[in-house]
C-alpha cells in the first residue's frame, strides 16, 4: 500500500497523465519525477488505487512497449493510463472507434501474431482484403500505423507499440482460457466470468 499522498500531488499527477499534449499519449519517468518529486512512484501508486474504482490503471513501459514493474528507476519509462479490462462495444464506438476499425485491428494482430510478429505489408493487405470489402482498408491500415498499434519496418509491418499496452494479445488468441472459459467468451457471456 503506498503511502499517504497529498491530494494536490494526485490532481496534479491525473491531469498530467489524462491530459494528451501530444501525438504520443503518456508522459515520461523524468517529467513526472519533476513535476511531483522524487516520490513520484508513491504517488503514482496511490492514483491507481483512486483509478481502480474507475476502471483504469497507470502502467510504464519501455521503449517497445512492455510493461514494467512501477518499482526501481523509471525516469526513461513512458507512463499511460489505460482500461483494466476491454471497453464495450458501445464505450469503443464513444471513444471514436468503428466496428469494422476494431474488426481490422484484430485480424491485423492476429495474423501478424500467427506470423510470429511481423509479415510484409502486401501480405498483410492481401489477406485484409479477402476478408473486409471495405474501400477505407488502406486508410484504417494507415491510422492503425500512425496511432502506433502497428508500425512499419521496410516493407514490413509488426505489431506495434500501442498494441502490445494496451491490448491483452494472450486473450485476443485466447491462450491461457480454459475450454469453458472459451466457450463462454463465444457466446457473449459477461467478461466477469472470465479469469483475469
Amino acid at each position: 500500500m503506498p503511502a499517504r499522498v497529498p491530494s494536490a500531488k494526485l490532481r496534479k499527477a491525473a491531469r498530467l497523465l489524462l491530459y494528451r499534449s501530444r501525438s504520443k499519449p503518456g508522459v515520461k519517468g523524468w517529467e513526472l519525477a519533476r513535476a511531483l518529486g522524487r516520490d513520484y512512484l508513491e504517488v503514482v501508486k496511490a492514483l491507481n488505487n483512486v483509478l481502480e474504482v474507475l476502471g483504469l490503471e497507470v502502467v510504464a513501459v519501455d521503449g517497445e512497449g512492455r510493461r514494467l514493474d512501477l518499482e526501481g528507476d523509471l525516469r526513461r519509462a513512458l507512463f499511460l493510463v489505460v482500461l483494466r479490462e476491454p471497453p464495450s462495444i458501445q464505450e469503443a464506438k464513444t471513444a471514436g472507434w468503428r466496428i469494422d476499425d476494431l474488426a481490422v485491428l484484430a485480424s491485423s494482430l492476429l495474423y501478424l501474431m500467427a506470423r510470429g510478429g511481423r509479415a510484409p505489408r502486401s501480405d498483410l493487405m492481401g489477406v485484409l482484403r479477402s476478408r473486409f470489402r471495405s474501400p477505407r482498408l488502406s486508410y484504417v491500415v494507415e491510422r492503425l500505423i500512425r496511432l502506433g498499434y502497428l508500425e512499419e519496418e521496410g516493407d514490413q509491418v509488426v505489431i506495434g507499440w500501442r498494441s502490445r499496452v494496451e491490448v491483452d494479445l494472450d486473450r485476443l488468441v485466447g491462450v491461457g482460457l480454459t475450454p469453458k472459459e472459451w466457450r463462454q467468451s463465444q457466446r457473449g457471456e459477461p467478461e466477469a466470468s472470465l479469469s483475469s
